[in-house]
C-alpha cells in the first residue's frame, strides 16, 4: 500500500462550508443602511479631495459627533493622498487640526481611538501587496504586466508595495471603510471612471451591498453636488449590471456569463429523487461532442452552500480540463424541492450523491467507467460515506473534509462535549413539536447580520472567514446556514469516519496546514486502510475558507485534482 503524504505549498484545499456552524454567533444591530460613521467618512473624503475646506470643517465636526474617532479620520485623510495627492491630504489634515483646536476650546472631548498596530510581517512587500489586491478583487494578478504597468513598471511596484501593502495593511480602518474613502475621492475628482469602476466592484467584494452603494451616491451628492453624483451613478449602474448579468446566478470569480461554442458550457437540469425535484448544473468541456467519451466528476457542495458557489467554481475549472462535471443543490435546500425546508439529514445528503451519479450516467458523452467523486467540506464527509457502497465512483477526492456528525455531536474542535445530551434532547423535543403542531424549529435561524466587530470576535478562522464568504463576498439568495433542529437527531448519531475500511477506491484528501478543520481529514485518512492508492496533501499557508476563492490556491488544487484523477482513471 502506498501512502504518499506530501506538503504542497500554496496548493489549495477543498471546499469546506461550515456555514451551518459558522453562524452560531448571533445578536447584531447592524442594518442594511450605511452607518452614520460610514456616511461621514464619505463626506469627509469627498470634500477633502475637492479642496472645499469650509464645508470640510462642518463635515469633520459631524464625523466626530457621529462617533468617528480622531485616528479614524486622520487615517482616512492619510489614505486618500494615494488617490488625490499630498496637497489635498495635507490641507485636509491642517483643517482637521483647526477643528480639533476649536472643539477643545469649547471643552468638547473627542475619542482619540486606537492607533494603527505595528506591521510585523517582514516578508516581501510586493508579494504582500499583491496578495491584498487579490483578496480585494477576488482575481489572481497576472504574472505578465500589461497596460500602464508595462508602460511604466515602477508604478506597479508603487501600487503593490506602497498602496496595497503600506496603506491597506494598516488596521485603523477596515477594507470596506478604506474602499468607501477611495470611491468618495474618485467620485468627486472626476475623470477617474475606470478606477471608480474597479473600486465599486471591490466594495461589493468587501461586503458592501448594492443598496449601500446607492446610498453612497446620495451622500456624495449632498457633499459635492449633482454633477459628480450623476457620473458616479452611471458607473455604479454599469458595475451592478455586470454583477447580475449571469443568467446562471453564479457568484464565483470568472463565472460563465453565457454559453459560447467551443468553450465550457453550463446546462441547468432537473431530475427526481422519488417525488422531490432536484436542480443541478452540468458543465461540459470545450468543443464538447455528444458522440465522444469523457471522464466525469460528481461534485458535492458544502453544508449550507449551493451549486452556484465554490462547488460551481470547481465544476467549471475541471470542465476546462476536459471533464464533464455535475453539481446539484441538496434535497430540501437551495433550489431543490422538499419540505420542511433546510432539512439536513445525512441519509438525504448521501442519497443526493447517489442520485447525481444516476442522472449523469445517462448524460450524453459520459464514460460510466470513468466517474470520480469530489466532496467539498460537509460534502466531503458525505462523499466518503457514499463511496463506501457506491462503486460507480472509481476515484474519491475530498477538499477540506468536514465530518458533520462529529461536529454537530461534539462541537467544533470538541468545544461542546459537556452539552451533548442536552442538545440531543432539544432535537428530540423539536421533532415532538413538529409531529404535534406542525411547527418547525430551526438552528442558526438569525436574520440579523453581524457587525464587523462581532465578526472579528467569532471563534476560529473557519467561522470568521466563512461568515464573510457566505454573507458578504460570495452570498447567494439560496444559500442558508439554518437547518431544522430535529435534523440533529440524525446528525449527532452520524460519523463520516465510520466503516472507512469499506472504502477501497483510490483516495486523495487535501487540507491546508492552517485549516482548523484539518484534524477531521487526518482521522479519516488514517482509517482508509483498504484504499491501496491514497494521498494526503497538506497545503502550506492555506486556511479553510481562503481555498474557496483565492486564485493561487484554486489553480493549484484544480491541477492536483486533475493529475490524481487522470492517473487513477487510466
Amino acid at each position: 500500500m502506498k501512502h504518499r503524504i506530501k506538503i504542497l505549498p500554496l496548493l489549495l484545499v477543498l471546499i469546506t462550508s461550515l456555514q451551518a456552524t459558522l453562524y452560531a454567533q448571533k445578536n447584531s444591530t447592524m442594518k442594511t443602511d450605511l452607518t452614520p460613521q460610514q456616511q461621514q467618512l464619505i463626506s469627509i473624503a469627498a470634500l477633502t479631495a475637492k479642496g472645499d475646506l469650509v464645508k470640510l470643517q462642518s463635515a469633520l465636526n459631524d464625523g466626530l459627533n457621529a462617533g468617528l474617532t480622531i485616528n479614524q479620520i486622520k487615517e482616512a485623510q492619510v489614505h486618500l493622498y494615494a488617490y488625490c495627492g499630498f496637497p489635498r491630504s495635507i490641507r485636509g489634515l491642517q483643517t482637521f487640526m483647526q477643528v480639533l483646536e476649536d472643539r477643545k476650546a469649547r471643552q468638547i472631548k473627542d475619542i482619540v481611538g486606537p492607533q494603527a498596530s505595528p506591521i510585523k510581517n517582514n516578508s516581501n512587500k510586493y508579494e504582500r501587496g499583491k496578495a491584498i489586491l487579490e483578496k480585494l478583487t477576488g482575481v489572481q494578478q497576472s504574472a505578465t504586466a500589461t497596460g500602464y504597468n508595462a508602460f511604466a513598471p515602477v508604478i506597479d511596484s508603487f501600487l503593490k508595495e506602497h498602496l496595497f501593502a503600506d496603506i491597506f495593511e494598516r488596521d485603523v480602518l477596515t477594507f470596506s471603510e478604506r474602499e468607501l474613502v477611495t470611491i468618495s475621492v474618485l467620485g468627486s475628482i472626476g475623470n477617474a471612471e475606470p478606477m471608480l469602476r474597479s473600486h465599486l466592484a471591490i466594495c461589493l467584494n468587501t461586503g458592501l451591498t448594492p443598496d449601500q452603494l446607492k446610498q453612497f451616491i446620495h451622500t456624495l451628492q449632498s457633499a459635492v453636488g449633482n454633477s459628480a453624483a450623476d457620473e458616479a451613478q452611471s458607473v455604479l449602474d454599469e458595475v451592478l449590471k455586470i454583477k447580475v448579468e449571469s443568467p446562471f446566478s453564479l457568484v464565483y470569480a470568472g463565472a460563465i456569463k453565457e454559453n459560447q461554442k467551443g468553450k465550457v458550457n453550463i446546462h441547468p437540469v432537473r431530475y427526481k429523487i422519488k417525488d422531490l425535484s432536484i436542480v443541478a448544473n452540468v458543465y461540459t468541456p470545450p468543443a464538447y461532442n455528444t458522440n465522444a467519451s469523457y471522464p466525469t466528476i460528481v461534485i458535492a457542495h458544502p453544508n449550507g452552500g449551493v451549486k452556484e458557489q465554490v462547488a460551481g467554481l470547481y465544476a467549471q475549472r475541471l470542465a476546462e480540463l476536459g471533464f464533464i462535471t455535475i453539481t446539484a443543490d441538496a434535497a430540501y435546500q437551495g433550489g431543490s424541492g422538499g419540505t420542511p425546508r433546510y432539512t439536513d439529514k445525512p441519509a438525504n445528503r448521501i442519497e443526493d450523491i447517489h442520485a447525481m451519479a444516476d442522472f449523469i450516467s445517462t448524460f450524453a458523452g459520459v464514460d460510466t467507467a470513468r466517474i470520480a467523486l469530489l466532496g467539498i467540506c460537509g460534502g466531503g464527509g458525505y462523499s466518503l460515506k457514499a463511496a463506501q457502497s457506491d462503486k460507480r465512483f472509481k476515484v474519491v477526492v475530498t477538499l477540506s473534509m468536514f465530518n458533520s456528525g462529529l461536529v454537530r455531536r461534539n462541537g467544533f474542535m470538541d468545544s461542546q462535549l459537556s452539552t451533548i445530551q442536552e442538545r440531543i434532547k432539544q432535537a428530540s423535543d423539536a421533532r415532538k413539536k413538529e409531529a404535534a403542531t406542525g411547527e418547525v424549529l430551526y438552528a442558526n435561524n438569525s436574520t440579523v447580520p453581524l457587525t464587523e466587530e462581532q465578526i472579528s470576535k467569532l471563534p476560529f478562522d473557519l467561522y470568521r472567514e466563512g461568515y464573510i464568504y457566505y454573507n458578504k463576498t460570495h452570498a447567494h439568495k439560496n444559500s442558508s446556514a439554518k437547518y431544522t433542529l430535529s435534523s440533529l437527531m440524525e446528525l449527532m448519531t452520524f460519523d463520516a469516519n465510520s466503516n472507512m475500511d469499506l472504502l477501497n477506491q483510490p483516495l486523495l484528501m487535501i487540507a491546508g496546514n492552517k485549516a482548523d478543520t484539518y484534524y477531521m481529514t487526518e482521522a479519516a485518512f488514517k482509517n482508509a486502510i483498504n484504499s491501496k492508492e491514497k494521498e494526503l496533501f497538506k497545503i502550506d499557508g492555506a486556511t479553510h475558507i481562503e481555498t474557496y476563492w483565492k486564485p493561487e490556491y484554486v489553480s493549484q488544487a484544480v491541477s492536483k485534482i486533475n493529475e490524481f484523477i487522470v492517473r487513477e482513471l487510466n
